[in-house]
């Protein structure tokens, strides 16, 4: 019985050595890689809440857990550093529009020309196609890993004041302007336009630094600036529409695993770029019916007369563009020929 149980005693310490030795030598549960998005538009806007933040809790749903997204709670970076903050690894995580840093991504400006915005969620299905096919292949954006482009919903003339009915209207105004090809335009057309992030609008339409501003309905709802506007001139297709990003920094994304990569992929490219877009599409839509029941016949449709006007001012921004697209390699003509293909593609879909 002795010798049993010295043999028992022994062979229970050997299974617990060995159980002990094994601990030490498997490898460690992998850390997450927790991304920082720099939140700098505000967290409960339906862009934020509704279209990033779903987003962000698929990621972590589809990689079970080993990427995880963090909003900052203040931002990390400006507007205008935003994407710069990502490249150079400040931030890990970005969204916003390219028509922040006037003149450096000129190749996105295309879908910033007006008249053709007439739905955020087609066009931002086109833009991204555009992307994949014709603007990725330059080098664009090569500094950054691309997960989606969009498009927001076209830009409509509001005014605090009298109305604008025609070209004439414009001059000596002060604008807003959300782009540099309408803040170009405007100012040969005798307006004045001024630069200014959204969310410094509130302040400049309530002590009159403004006389209007060039925005989509949706914006005007969505910060709450409404009380200061009381003509409303929509025109169709958009004065214009801004192009925006949603990107990662290149190092951060080489710290996760080749298969939660393909995972992330999947839900983003062309589903996130159609998710903003058509969020664009849907909340603008509600905005403009609630600012028509507001202001009634003060919220009115550009005139054929006028339309004929805006489209003669902004002819030589598009040709301004084809240059540029040559200058940079690109078949500006061809661009635009494809993007007008996937827009009507996208809408038989």
């Amino acid at each position: 019985m002795t010798i049993i149980r010295r043999v028992t005693l022994a062979l229970a310490a050997g299974v617990m050595a060995a159980g002990a030795m094994a601990a030490v030598a498997a490898p460690a549960a992998a850390e997450p890689v927790v991304l920082r998005y720099n939140q700098w538009f505000p967290s409960g806007h339906w862009s934020q809440a509704d279209g990033l933040y779903p987003w962000f809790a698929e990621i972590e749903a589809v990689t079970g857990g080993r990427v995880k997204i963090e909003p900052s709670a203040k931002p990390i970076a400006p507007p205008n550093r935003n994407y710069q903050a990502v490249v150079d690894g400040v931030a890990d995580l970005a969204w916003g529009p390219h028509g922040y840093t006037p003149g450096v991504f000129p190749l996105t400006e295309m879908v910033e020309l007006p008249f053709i915005t007439e739905d955020a969620g087609r066009s931002s299905v086109a833009y991204w196609r555009l992307w994949e096919t014709v603007l990725q292949p330059t080098g664009m954006q090569d500094d950054v890993v691309t997960l989606a482009m969009h498009v927001t919903s076209g830009g409509n003339i509001h005014m605090r004041g009298s109305a604008v009915d025609s070209l004439a209207d414009l001059k000596g105004a002060k604008i807003r302007v959300p782009t540099p090809t309408v803040g170009r335009v405007l100012k040969d057309l005798g307006a004045v336009p001024v630069s200014g992030a959204l969310s410094e609008l509130r302040e400049m339409l309530s002590r009159g630094i403004i006389d209007g501003t060039a925005i989509s309905d949706e914006l005007v709802t969505g910060f709450k600036v409404e009380q200061y506007i009381s003509h409303v001139t929509r025109i169709p297709g958009g004065l214009y529409s801004n192009s925006a990003f949603v990107i990662m920094n290149k190092a951060k994304w080489d710290r996760i695993s080749a298969e939660d990569q393909a995972a992330i992929l999947k839900i983003s490219g062309e589903a996130l770029s159609a998710r903003m877009g058509a969020l664009w599409h849907q909340n603008d839509l509600a905005a403009r019916t609630a600012i028509k029941a507001r202001l009634g016949d003060a919220y009115q449709d550009a005139s054929p007369a006028f339309m004929t006007e805006l489209k003669a001012a902004f002819e030589p921004a598009e040709i301004a563009w084809l240059e540029k697209a040559a200058e940079l390699g690109i078949d500006g003509g061809g661009a635009i020929s494809f993007y007008r293909a996937e827009l009507t593609r996208a809408a038989g879909q």
